[in-house]
């Protein structure tokens, strides 16, 4: 019987950048999977990769000093981008447009380049009384037309879920702290957003019971690693852009106090750490979700996507009736080492309309080619991106 052997720190940490030489978008994950395949004889933990490579680890941020304006994002080392697709890599470009995806490969015109669930959710209210009814899935907003054998629901709420996996992802991540039966706290939190028609705060809430849950679980630093690099930027900061913000500050921060209030009351067992309830802390977070999330998601991967006015990619929902699952789908082909570009904005709109709402929104300026030369909605974009006719 062979004896496996232990390798030293240098050895190990050699044969890792060996692996990252040719795999430079390798998690933990793969790297412990090659490091098996490549040396059979090795006896190593996932763990011990883990922290040689946090300890490696040099993570370069975008921002600009001395201008909060300016959102602060960084590249993952703990995301693993080839379990979503391996047909794209995330770069830095500069200090103020921070991170980027672009292709690995040559991507066809209507290729689906990946699909992803997101870190985060929070639907649209509308969705979410769907929820409370019952009449959609409690976590992907499926619609669930009566239950079935697939079905399960929260024992104490009654809230139902379309499968299993559904039900166990939402108690992993946020259930326990948001059903209204086991923390009734948290109803009266939810009803003053939804009275407000405020959607951040409610997924700020959820991020929140994420990091409680991780925090119980021993896993706060991984959930608190992948939160951290989503550009970040306050929320003061975009309303400062609001040319109506000199006569609203006052009740938009006291609007801001009663939420956090609300929130502390419902997040009974926060992670020390954090100081989730200063002011600051929950306005990085109310911005943060602001600036990232695409219909109420934040996806891990789909985040580093940059805006353009003409984009290569358009942002599908591939299961019916629900926007949990998105799909990222080129419009047009795109070659190897091309940045991926999407819209965040209405393509109909005019260069007015695009640069006032990027600029108030999103807190840059667009100096794209369509801007520049204040270029038409083309008919290949509107194909592309499946507009209907006006």
């Amino acid at each position: 019987m062979s004896t496996k052997i232990i390798p030293d720190i240098d050895t190990l940490t050699t044969a890792l950048d060996a692996i990252k030489l040719e795999l430079p978008n390798a998690g933990t994950k793969t790297l412990f999977t090659q490091i098996q395949t490549r040396y059979p004889d090795w006896q190593v933990s996932d763990k011990r990769i883990k922290k040689i490579m946090q300890s490696k680890t040099k993570v370069m941020k975008s921002g600009v000093p001395d201008d909060p304006s300016v959102p602060v994002s960084f590249i993952d080392p703990q995301l693993d981008f080839k379990s979503v697709s391996d047909k794209v890599v995330a770069r830095m470009i500069d200090p103020v447009t921070g991170k980027g995806l672009f292709a690995a490969c040559d991507i066809k015109k209507d290729e689906t380049i990946f699909t992803e669930t997101p870190f985060v959710y929070f639907p649209p209210w509308e969705i979410y009384s769907f929820i409370l009814s019952g009449n959609v899935c409690g976590l992907c907003c499926k619609p669930i037309m009566y239950p079935n054998r697939l079905t399960q629901h929260c024992g104490h709420c009654g809230i139902y879920y379309c499968s299993k996996q559904c039900r166990v992802h939402a108690w992993d991540t946020f259930h326990p702290i948001e059903c209204y039966q086991l923390n009734p706290e948290m109803r009266d939190f939810m009803q003053f957003c939804q009275s407000e028609n405020w959607q951040a705060p409610a997924a700020v809430a959820r991020i929140y019971s994420y990091l409680s849950i991780a925090h119980q679980k021993g896993e706060l630093d991984q959930v608190v690693g992948h939160l951290d690099a989503f550009a970040t930027v306050s929320q003061e900061e975009r309303q400062a852009k609001e040319t109506e913000w000199i006569f609203m500050e006052q009740p938009t921060r006291e609007l801001w106090s009663k939420a956090r209030q609300l929130l502390k009351k419902a997040i009974k067992n926060p992670p020390p750490s954090l100081n989730l309830f200063d002011e600051e802390t929950f306005l990085h977070y109310l911005g943060k979700f602001n600036i990232n999330n695409q219909n109420g998601g934040l996806y891990l991967v789909h985040s580093h996507i940059n805006h353009n006015c003409y984009p290569n990619v358009s942002i599908d929902y591939p299961q019916p009736k629900s926007q949990y699952r998105l799909a990222v789908r080129a419009i047009r082909d795109i070659k190897k080492g091309e940045q991926l570009f999407e819209t965040y904005v209405n393509p109909r709109w005019n260069k007015e309309t695009r640069v006032t709402y990027l600029d108030k929104s999103y807190l840059f300026k667009c100096q794209c080619e369509r801007c520049e030369t204040d270029g038409p909605l083309t008919d290949e974009l509107r194909k592309g991106l499946r507009l209907r006719e006006e």
